[in-house]
This record gives structure tokens, sequence and C-alpha cells, in this order.
């Protein structure tokens, strides 16, 4: 948007409302586009809404918006394993002399424990894996939990006004089903990282008493 010319179309407009004895008196029109122009100063308060619209907002814009509406951008601990960590196969599930079968190997020899943990064949599980690390979400992820947070606030939580706003807000992408005392929260594996936060952060809109369910679906 051209805010200079849209605030001289203001100024035009406001000093052709004077009444009919100063309308077109120079002094009088000056007058009245300066006090427009001290009011709006050059739109700075559209500028500041649009900066702190949460579907555009970055950085540090949206961490203000997020403390207005309630959640922050970061969470405590590691919600995700993406590697077995010192597994057990099952019998049935065992093939000889296979490595890079998942969850084939159990425990790593010592004399080549770290050739293993270098190269991924096995995973080392340490004091970093369990305990509690303050993670950050990214812009994206970030809106996302603030837009579900958005609508947790707003909504009436029944049935119908939870299925049809998931459904809007994520185009389709995710959707809730329901059991007796539990809704299920059904999204594609892409937005799995996402909802286990949301979950965490208790972001998802359920009625009161009623169990949240996540599953991924194909």
């Amino acid at each position: 948007m051209d805010y200079l010319a849209t605030l001289d179309q203001l100024k035009e407009y406001y000093a052709n409302l004077l009444i009919v004895q100063y309308n077109g008196k120079k002094k009088a029109s000056s007058t009245i586009k300066m006090l427009v122009d001290l009011v709006l100063a050059n739109l700075l308060i559209l500028q500041i809404r649009d900066a702190f619209d949460w579907r555009t907002a970055v950085g540090a814009q949206l961490d203000i918006i997020g403390k207005w509406v309630g959640v922050s951008r970061t969470y405590n601990g590691n919600l995700f394993f993406n590697q077995p960590i010192f597994s057990y196969p099952k019998s049935n599930d065992l093939v000889p002399d296979d490595l890079t079968t998942p969850f084939q190997h159990g425990y790593s020899e010592f004399s080549t424990f770290n050739t293993d943990v270098a190269t991924g064949d096995i995973a080392e599980l340490t004091y970093k894996n369990v305990g509690y690390v303050e993670q950050k979400l990214s812009d994206d992820n970030y809106r996302t939990v603030i837009g579900l947070k958005i609508i947790k606030n707003s909504i009436n939580h029944t049935q119908k006004n939870i299925d049809d706003a998931i459904w809007d807000y994520f185009n389709e992408q995710v959707y809730t089903t329901w059991e007796p005392h539990k809704i299920i929260y059904n999204y594609i594996p892409d937005l799995e990282t996402v909802m286990e936060v949301c979950f965490y952060k208790n972001v998802l809109p359920a009625p009161t008493g009623v169990e949240i369910e996540l599953k991924v679906v194909s």
C-alpha cells in the first residue's frame, strides 16, 4: 500500500468537510491537513497493526503476540526420539548378519562403540536426551500454536464448533473425530511434530472432561 498517497487523500477528504464559511479557505484547510497528519502520523498506527498480524508476523513481533494470547515459543524437554536407543529386537524380526534393519541391534560391543555411534549404527543415550532442555519453535510452528490458542480462547467448545474451526484452520490437513469422552485429532505426517507440541502446550480445543488423542493418518 502507498501510505503517503493514502494519507494525502485523507487530508483532502477531511479538509473538504469544513463547514461552508471555511470550506476552500487556505488557512483553514491547512490547519485541518496538519491535524490529520499529526493524528495519523503517516498511518503509523496501521503499520503497527499490520506488523502485529499473527498470520504474517515474524521473530520478536510473533513473541509479543504469543504473550498477548498466552502461549510461549519455548517448551521444556525433548519430546521426540527419532532413532532407536539401545533397542532389543523381537526374535521373529531378526535377520542373520543384517545390521541395517531398524531395531536389529541391541547393545554395541565396547571395541566398536565409538564407531557405531559415529556411523549411526547405534544410538548413544545421554542426559541431553532425557533431561529438560529448552526448545524453541520456528516461526511457522509458533504461528500454528498461536492460531490454535486463539481458536481455543474464542470459540464455544461444542463438537460442531471444534470440527469446523480445526477443518478450516488447517485447510483440511487436520480433522477431528469423536468417541465417547474422547476427541481424536487426525493429521498428516508432516504435522506430527507441531501437533505434539500443541498437545504438550495444551492449545488443542476440547470440551471439558474430554480426552485428547493424536493420530497420524496418511
